[in-house]
């Protein structure tokens, strides 16, 4: 073999396995928790969840709140933040729904900070009964300090309403359509929202019987199960000005 050739070989493998040993020392990452960290990371999470109804985000009290209730489970850096601007902490916005727990979904190490994806179950109540209303996915970043576990970083994705159990009373119509072109004759049918600018299309699959056809502008009262229009993946509803869809059990005309 020439002479440069040879030498081009042997600079070739000694690049190669400086890049071996350069990748073989760094710290890699990996998703393999320690089962003693997992419990106690997933417990401190759950603990802390409980506490998010106790401060209510808009009180002038706020701060205060949040020094008594998560300075357990936040780093001071964090704390301090949220006190600084509540409208980036977690907690209470409104008296119902409120925010019920936090349920964890995984806890991942990346070879440094633990990273817990959960979701917070906010409830609602109608005056009979407790239930869930809506969840909002949460990524939290969990360091080790001083011996404990603390939250030093949360990150929020979409807020979903949950389908509820509800009656609502309304005006039988043909739905509105979205934007200014020309509407055609084909007509979906729904309500109108009694009261209200909304307006909420009507799945009756789950009715015993068949609906009968009512005349528009007749007022009536739909039960069943609502699903917000931020959750309606069919397309056939993207072109409706509608606030969500109720799959009705009964429709009974209003008096």
């Amino acid at each position: 073999m020439h002479k440069n050739a040879i030498l081009t070989l042997i600079g070739a493998l000694v690049v190669i396995a400086g890049v071996a040993w350069f990748a073989g020392s760094r710290p890699m990452p990996t998703d393999v928790v320690n089962n003693q960290d997992d419990s106690t990371i997933r417990a401190m999470v759950a603990e802390f969840g409980t506490k998010l109804q106790l401060v209510s985000l808009l009180s002038p009290t706020a701060s205060a709140e949040m020094a008594a209730h998560y300075s357990a489970y936040l780093s001071p850096e964090l704390l301090a933040q949220w006190q600084q601007d509540p409208s980036l902490a977690l907690g209470r916005r409104t008296s119902s729904p409120w925010p019920d727990r936090i349920e964890v979904v995984e806890v991942v190490s990346t070879g440094g900070p633990y990273v817990v994806n959960a979701n917070i179950i906010e409830v609602s109540n109608d005056g009979t009964e407790t239930q869930p209303f809506a969840v909002q996915p949460v990524n939290l970043t969990v360091e080790q300090r001083e011996g404990r576990f603390v939250i030093t970083h949360v990150e929020r994705e979409t807020y979903s309403q949950l389908p509820q159990r509800q009656s609502v009373v309304g005006f039988w119509e043909c739905l509105p359509k979205k934007g200014p072109g020309p509407h055609t004759m084909e007509c979906a049918f729904g309500i109108a929202i009694d009261q209200s600018d909304g307006h909420m299309a009507v799945n009756t699959m789950l009715m015993s019987q068949a609906p009968v056809d009512y005349p528009v502008g007749t007022k009536v009262r739909v039960d069943g199960v609502v699903t917000p229009a931020d959750q309606l993946s069919a397309a056939q509803w993207q072109s409706y000005d509608i606030d969500g869809i109720i799959s009705a059990t009964s429709i009974q005309i209003v008096e």
